[in-house]
């Protein structure tokens, strides 16, 4: 336990670590990138005009920007940012004009508020602006005005607040118990509970709301018990929806509420209970309202004359006119504050610079903060010392303050004032709310055992609800169950392999996610009803690109930016999937918490099985998803994605970062995916809608097929095949029937069963588009391989109703075992019947107590044959998968090899040419020699060119490399030609890498010097 000094001394140390990597942050963004880049990012905005200035409260100038021409790009500037303003012209390190927040944001135009402190009166209507987002050194600069208040106290409201809170005085005993005339009656026990508990505590008490628990309504209830006893309640949180959100509550009651904060911080709905609001209806604002009259004729007048002196007398009356509307401004707004019981505002707002300092030290005899375990330490304390009692609500098992410095958090920042105080006095201060009102008892009920020891109680009115229960909503299975898991552990969906520094990402599970939520809506649940949830903002990217444009109203956030929200349905990407096991900052309790408890009817959860569960904590997760909640491999979604969707194009910059890629992969690793060689052949196939619907579903823990699998024979697909396939049959004359590539999954899958069920002999031939299915009758001879390609398919055919085999050899149970025997017999009483040969059977041989195996041909005792088949199948399919990996990747080179050395071959259009026709022959040359030979390059070269030497061509500056144009093979033997024979070596060939001892010294001294005049440079330049 740290005393008070040692508490604000390392404090101060780890909030400058914590400033220092966030300037550094913002320095690398806007220095190392041209604006044009900022532009793009959404960060900048180039090229503003001023089109209007007017005044605004406390004497701040407010400017609006527009756009020299059209429309503003897109941007991330929103109200509340602060923005610097400099030149448009001229680098990033050009001069600051000033500084401000922006008040009004919209396509064509932004406001912008600047404070009197700043001279804005030198800038010209005509110029060109830029805005910057930038840094906030405000809250940074508060923060630390706070602590040195805090180390300095020695009287005061607060003074013995502040003993007990760091343990050098012990808490004062309860006050005895009132009786209680509850405003909400509809409280529970455990909320009225924690009412009384906090309003009977003399200095502190805590209300610990589990999520879903009504946290803020027992807040509210406590404020106005404390209102009618007479108190003054000031009234904090650590973010503007917070505050907003207890100003929207307390507005249901009629209290005399202000909400202090920038205008352009506040929601517009509740704008008329903000100070400005209060103080342009006050007795006083007439007054007021003249003076900013003048004050703005003056500004007028301002830019209209020329003359100095004229000038100069304007802005001595604009001083003298800001001092009187300021003081004005001051009295009605402290009479405002003196009559409000509650003062509602942000933590880091609630600071002696602003309205806050018009009132008495003792004004407050109440502060109440929410969401406490959201808010750093520091900021708590810039209200606390006003008030000598304190009532702090949150919940410390959901996620911390959000701090930019590793080292920071790690050190002790991220501790929050919630977690430190329970620390110190354990149930001493502190009631939990234990009946929650948001989930589904099974959706609750491992957070409650894993977090909460099993407290947690679902209240009746959500105990069991479902999704079905919702107007509008069909019953089907993903709206009759709370809880799903979908696995994709053996299905190869890996994360990209990205460096360390970029966030995570992974495809195959966004194409789940995308086919999951199309299929909750197609049960009739509204996109706004639905969140999607990722841990990484990469992932958040590649879901937004599935989802964002057919559904704009669906939430995708990451669980930061989703904390306090709740939705009918949930579904969450684990995103890792990996060799090694690593979870990354899924680790993190606090995030998972959050994430899984947002859900209200259905919750589910896409990720790698075998990755998460390295990890402790989420493997309870799995286990309890896998008990409680239906569990489907990720197999049965990988064709309806890949046929639906095919390859979602990228944006530039997320481009960027998958060109980051590693192209190889590490010693061990897994082969290219059937899933990935699915997407590139199906990427352009423009499939029907229907197959999501159609596709053949799977339940991977008990082995049965579809529901609708009883009326298979009913589909009209089914009918036309089994009519096709039955007049193969008794057609004599064919024996080989060849159906089309372009088949869907769902149309295989019918072939598969039918021939099955005909007795036919069935196998794919061709490689990626051309592959095809191919059926045969029994007795049909065929070579080895096309017979072995038939059994495997056959295989693969049949494994396709059951979990995926890898899986199975970890985690097999004994009804799939029995299916997979079932299987391999057929596979083998099928092979038999290819081969036609009763000398030479396919069936497994028997030698004493072995048998032999179909694959390798060697003989494995009986009770260990069925393991050793399934690895010897599995070996194969990733052999087969590699082969064709690798095909498909040298056709692709050869393809590109041939794309670029289509070079236009002149003498071959020549040869087209009568030889008579002289005329025509010299214009086809002189064509050719005025442009570029690259393919589909038609730059003049008459005045800038370059012929290459070894093919004679002419190109243009652009193509003119032989590595670009298609001569780099030749270009490098000409060069090993000439080292060899000359002895002639490049800059940077092995014998020139190392310089003289004498030539290193030398440089290091330049370097050294050049780094110190830098260093001087940068220490001059001060504001």
């Amino acid at each position: 336990m740290f005393s008070l000094e040692e508490f604000v001394s390392k404090t101060l140390k780890l909030l400058e670590k914590e400033r220092e990597t966030e300037i550094e942050e913002t320095r690398i963004l806007t220095e190392k990138l041209p604006a044009k880049e900022l532009q793009r990012r959404g960060v900048c905005l180039l090229k503003l005009k001023i089109s209007s200035r007017r005044s605004g409260l406390y004497g701040r100038t407010v400017i609006t920007f527009e756009p020299n021409h059209g429309d503003l790009p897109s941007h991330n500037l929103t109200p509340g940012d602060i923005v610097g303003l400099n030149p448009s012209t001229g680098d990033s390190q050009s001069e600051s004009l000033g500084s401000g927040i922006v008040t009004r944001s919209s396509t064509s135009a932004v406001s912008v508020a600047f404070d009197d402190s700043q001279d804005l009166f030198s800038l010209n209507d005509d110029g060109l602006y830029k805005l910057t987002k930038l840094a906030n050194d405000v809250t940074y600069k508060r923060l630390k005005r706070a602590l040195g208040d805090l180390v300095k106290l020695h009287s005061g409201p607060a003074s013995y607040l502040v003993d007990v809170l760091f343990g050098q005085q012990e808490l004062s005993p309860s006050g005895k118990e009132i009786v209680i005339d509850f405003v909400n009656s509809s409280l529970d026990q455990s909320q009225k509970e924690a009412v009384r508990f906090a309003l009977q505590q003399r200095e502190v008490a805590i209300v610990h709301g589990p999520p879903g628990t009504g946290k803020t309504t027992t807040v509210i209830e406590i404020i106005l018990q404390s209102v009618k006893q007479g108190l003054k309640v000031l009234a904090c949180a650590p973010s503007n929806i917070a505050v907003d959100n207890l100003v929207e509550r307390l507005a249901d009651h009629k209290q005399r509420i202000v909400r202090i904060g920038h205008p352009a911080r506040v929601l517009p709905h509740i704008q008329k209970y903000s100070l400005d609001a209060l103080l342009s209806s006050s007795e006083d604002t007439r007054l007021v309202e003249d003076v900013r009259k003048e004050l703005d004729s003056s500004l007028s007048s301002l830019k209209k004359t020329r003359d100095r002196g004229e000038k100069q007398r304007l802005r001595e009356d604009m001083k003298h006119l800001r001092k009187e509307l300021m003081q004005r401004e001051q009295t009605a707004t402290r009479d405002i504050l003196k009559r409000a019981n509650v003062v509602l505002v942000t933590l880091t707002s609630a600071t002696e610079d602003g309205p806050m300092k018009l009132l008495n030290e003792e004004h407050f005899d109440l502060v109440v903060i929410d969401e406490c375990s959201q808010a750093l330490e520091a900021a708590c304390w810039i209200a606390l010392l006003r008030a000598p009692k304190c009532v702090l609500a949150g919940d410390h098992l959901q996620l911390p303050p959000t701090i930019l410095s590793k080292e920071a958090a790690k050190d002790g920042l991220e501790v929050t004032l919630m977690e430190r105080v329970l620390k110190l006095y354990c149930d001493r201060v502190m009631k939990m709310l234990t009946c929650q009102y948001r989930m589904n008892e099974l959706i609750m009920q491992w957070s409650s055992d894993q977090l909460y020891q099993g407290k947690l109680v679902a209240d009746e009115s959500v105990r069991h609800h479902l999704l079905r229960d919702l107007p509008s909503v069909t019953e089907c299975e993903e709206t009759s169950i709370p809880l799903m898991f979908i696995d994709t552990a053996g299905c190869e969906l890996r994360e990209l392999d990205l460096p360390e520094e970029i966030s995570k990402g992974n495809e195959g599970e966004a194409d789940i996610v995308a086919a999951y939520v199309e299929k909750l809506i197609s049960c009739g649940l509204s996109p706004e009803d639905i969140a999607v949830i990722a841990p990484y903002n990469l992932q958040v990217e590649l879901i937004r690109l599935r989802l964002s444009q057919q559904y704009p109203k669906l939430e995708v956030k990451s669980v930061d930016g989703f904390q306090g929200r709740e939705k009918e349905a949930v579904v969450i990407s684990f995103v890792r999937s990996n060799p090694k096991g690593e979870v990354g900052f899924l680790a993190e309790n606090r995030r998972i918490n959050v994430a899984i408890t947002r859900a209200r009817r259905h919750l589910c959860v896409i990720g790698d099985s075998e990755t998460v569960s390295h990890d402790k904590f989420l493997k309870t997760l799995v286990e309890y998803l896998t008990t409680k909640g239906e569990v489907q491999t990720a197999h049965q979604y990988i064709d309806v994605v890949s046929v639906n969707q095919g390859t979602v194009p990228l944006p530039e910059h997320l481009s960027d970062l998958m060109s980051l890629r590693k192209t190889t992969t590490e010693k061990g690793a897994k082969p290219k995916t059937n899933y990935q060689e699915k997407r590139l052949r199906k990427q352009n196939d423009g499939k029907e809608k229907h197959i999501a619907s159609s596709f053949h579903e799977t339940a991977t823990n008990s082995g049965q097929t579809r529901k609708d699998g009883d009326n298979f024979e009913d589909d009209e697909k089914v009918q036309e095949y089994q009519i096709l396939l039955e007049t193969f049959i008794n057609n004599n004359g064919q024996e080989v029937i060849e159906f089309s590539p372009s088949l869907s999954s769902h149309e295989r899958y019918i072939i598969h069963v039918l021939s099955e069920k005909l007795g036919l002999l069935h196998c794919s031939k061709g490689v990626d588009e051309e592959r095809h299915i191919v059926v045969r009758k029994p007795g049909t001879r065929e070579n080895d391989s096309e017979t072995r390609g038939s059994y495997q398919t056959t295989r693969t055919a049949v494994k396709s109703n059951h979990a995926d085999p890898l899986k199975l050899e970890k985690n097999k149970t004994p009804q799939i075992d029995k299916s997979i025997k079932n299987d391999v017999q057929s596979i083998r009483d099928q092979n038999q019947s290819v081969t036609g040969d009763s000398s030479e059977p396919v069936l497994p041989v028997k030698k004493s107590d072995k048998v032999a195996c179909a694959y390798c041909g060697k003989d494995v005792i009986k009770a260990n044959f069925q393991l050793h088949e399934l690895h010897c199948a599995r070996k194969e399919k990733q052999d087969q998968h590699s082969q064709n990996a690798g095909t498909l990747k040298s056709q692709e080179q050869s393809k590109a090899r041939k794309e670029k050395s289509k070079i236009p071959n002149v003498v071959e259009k020549l040869e087209k040419i009568d030889n008579d026709d002289f005329e025509a022959l010299i214009a086809t040359v002189q064509t050719f020699d005025g442009s570029c030979c690259f393919r589909k390059c038609k730059t003049p070269t008459a005045t800038l060119g370059y012929t290459c030497e070894f093919c004679q061509g002419r190109f243009c500056l652009s193509h003119h490399i032989p590595e670009v144009h298609g001569c780099g093979d030749a270009a490098k033997a000409a060069a090993r030609a000439v080292i060899n024979k000359e002895g002639v070596l490049s800059r940077g060939s092995a014998k020139n890498r190392h310089s003289d001892a004498e030539k290193k010294i030398k440089l290091q001294k330049k370097l050294d010097n050049k780094l110190s005049k830098m260093a001087e440079k940068r220490k001059g330049k001060q504001k």
